[in-house]
């Protein structure tokens, strides 16, 4: 039987890149930053909802 040939090579930042940890770290340090500005982005959401209905979008 011959060798079965394993393709080519993941580059080493590929590796780091696909870790489970990377996605977290990204959401956490996002959520972090959201956080300072909740009460602004809660009148955000909320006027554009008011927004939507009042325009007869509904």
């Amino acid at each position: 039987m011959g060798q079965v040939d394993p393709g080519p090579t993941r580059p080493a930042w590929r590796g780091r890149l696909t870790d489970p940890a990377v996605p977290m770290l990204v959401l956490s340090a996002g959520a972090a930053a959201a956080s300072w500005y909740g009460p602004l982005l809660t009148w955000t959401i909320l006027g554009g909802l008011a927004g939507y209905s009042l325009s007869g979008s509904v």
